[in-house]
């Protein structure tokens, strides 16, 4: 991955892909390279009804007492080709809204001393504003790695940690929970957990702790949701609850699958099949089934985003200590249901 330093950051990035955990290093590290810890000259704006005249004023605003001033723009939706637009929406990418007439007004009236970063789910190529972005900064894909690169990942990881484990334990976890990073990390922490002070991994720890059908479940409770059956939605909840997993855990796993849905609702719209789909996000078959499922019961593209922005909102909150976990989990889904 890309290292950053304060001598050489570009004036704008995009960056783009499936990968979410590999996009918040990317906006981790860019932060600390940046601006340190000097929360001032930071800005942060996401979701697709983002006020882009408050990003501009953001942008152009100097830097407090420091070199650099950041802003980040994440999941706008702005970079998306014409049939993923129409996809969640009916827009039509062919005609520039406001929005991205003031997206290239920023591009245009960018200061040196501010280093803006987009952070989008998948971005069109031939979109005007990923051309000058490429023209006057970085365009960096943050792609799904390789099978192997992921043990490789996983092993240095349990390493560090203090653990052995064979590459053939760290193939089961991969063959029981996927190939997604933040899954994987997720797992990773209640394997240590769970292994205490021994210092190897074994494959009845893994099947022990993790739950391969954790994924199903989940999707049984987004089915749910489509239909607005609370009472299903909260059974299968304390269900989960009742496996030891915590409500964060939980809510990640659920903000994981309706990126699911966006992506499988936009492969198959261009005309992917079941398989295909599976094979391009590296889902087993019955998770690209369960997805279409959903879609079928009624669960539309702008509900889709609009629910990812309340599971960002609730994240927040959790995060800031403004509600706890187990609350704040409980309210989005009754409100998601209802």
């Amino acid at each position: 991955m890309i290292q950053f330093s304060k001598d050489s950051l570009a004036n704008v990035y995009l960056f783009y892909g499936e990968e979410s955990y590999k996009k918040r290093i990317y906006r981790d590290s860019l932060k600390t390279a940046a601006i340190g810890n000097n929360e001032m000259n930071y800005s942060y704006f996401e979701g697709n009804s983002i006020n882009f005249n408050s990003v501009y004023d953001s942008v152009v605003t100097l830097p407090f007492f420091a070199d650099k001033r950041l802003v980040v723009v994440e999941n706008s939706g702005k970079f998306k080709g014409k049939a993923a637009k129409e996809a969640e929406d009916g827009a039509d990418d062919e005609k520039v809204s406001g929005g991205d007439e003031m997206l290239l007004k920023i591009l245009e009236d960018l200061p040196e001393s501010t280093c803006l970063a987009f952070f989008e789910d998948s971005a069109a190529k031939n979109k005007k504003i990923f051309k000058l972005i490429k023209e006057k900064g970085q365009v960096i894909e943050c792609a799904a790695d390789a099978k192997e690169d992921v043990v490789n990942w996983m092993a240095k990881g349990f390493a560090q940690a203090g653990k052995k484990i064979r590459k053939s334990t760290i193939l089961l976890i991969l063959d029981r929970v996927g190939v997604d990073y933040d899954r994987l990390r997720m797992e990773y922490e209640k394997i240590i957990g769970y292994t205490g002070n021994r210092t190897e991994v074994t494959d009845d720890d893994v099947m022990a702790v993790t739950l391969a059908d954790i994924e199903s479940k989940i999707f049984d409770m987004l089915e749910a949701m489509s239909r607005k059956d609370v009472r299903t939605v909260l059974d299968k909840y304390y269900d989960l609850l009742a496996n030891q997993e915590s409500p964060f855990y939980i809510l990640a796993m659920i903000r994981i699958q309706f990126r699911t849905l966006l992506q499988t609702a936009e492969l198959r719209n261009k005309g992917y099949s079941t398989i295909d789909v599976a094979r391009m996000l590296r889902k087993r078959d019955f998770i690209i089934r369960n997805a279409e499922s959903c879609l079928r019961a009624g669960l539309k593209m702008k509900d889709v985003r609009d629910i990812l922005e309340e599971i960002s909102d609730t994240d927040r909150r959790i995060k800031m200590g403004e509600v706890t976990d187990r609350i704040g989990l409980e309210t989005l889904l009754v409100k998601i249901s209802t």
